[in-house]
């Protein structure tokens, strides 16, 4: 049977953003990649439904993304194409410093995959995705934690991230914040872990994250792996 290594996870890895604003949409893309040449990356919008003060809001949020892994099958290597899209209806309640927030809709997913024999499959799936989020924001630092599941594989993805402020610039840009993640992903076919140091830096109206670090997966390759993240409000 074949085994996977998905670099970033075969959902999400998403709303890696600053949900600050109670009314306000956000834009969140970014790019990773390890030193095999699998790669991650996506385009997301969140919008609220209704606008107001209150602290429970609705919105709807669309993503799309597309990776790149490498499988071990009975001794040779070789890569897949995944593509997926998807729409979901969230629900983000606001308590003092703390956001709390939850989603789910349908995941269209389009996989292609090199065969043994030579040439690719292509295949077309609808599964289920959801997705919880807390998000602490404080000027001195953040702390986010994201938990996610498919019925797609049956696959999680979490993360936890935390950030401090390092320099604070008192000419608009660029104060700095640096942190780090922990992320861990699977199956019941594989799982694998990630963590390493980030640096974040708000730059006018957007939010720029580099990152880095080491991933381990119990099935396949080790290595490191480097991204960049941008998010703007609006």
């Amino acid at each position: 049977m074949a085994r996977a290594h998905f670099p970033c996870g075969i959902v999400l890895c998403a709303a890696l953003l600053w949900p600050t604003a109670v009314a306000a949409g956000d834009v969140f893309t970014g790019y990773q990649v390890d030193n095999h040449g699998q790669y991650y990356t996506y385009l997301g919008v969140r919008a609220p439904i209704t606008s107001g003060e209150s602290n429970l809001q609705p919105f709807i949020q669309v993503m799309g993304a597309g990776f790149r892994y490498k499988f071990h099958d009975n001794g040779t290597t070789r890569d897949a194409d995944v593509q997926f899209v998807t729409p979901s209806l969230g629900l983000k309640y606001t308590w003092k410093t703390w956001n709390f927030i939850g989603f789910a809709g349908p995941q269209y997913r389009w996989k292609q995959q090199d065969q043994q024999t030579g040439g690719r499959t292509d295949e077309t799936d609808l599964g289920l995705y959801t997705q919880a989020e807390a998000f602490y924001w404080h000027e001195q630092g953040t702390f986010h934690a994201i938990v996610s599941y498919t019925n797609l594989d049956n696959f999680v993805w979490s993360r936890a991230r935390a950030t401090r402020l390092a320099h604070k610039s008192e000419q608009g840009c660029c104060s700095v914040y640096l942190g780090g993640d922990l992320a861990g992903m699977g199956n019941d076919q594989f799982y694998a872990v990630q963590a390493g140091p980030l640096v974040q830096v708000p730059i006018n109206v957007f939010y720029l994250t580099l990152k880095g670090g080491y991933q381990y997966s119990e099935t396949f390759r080790n290595g490191a792996y480097g991204g960049v993240e941008l998010y703007f409000p609006f």
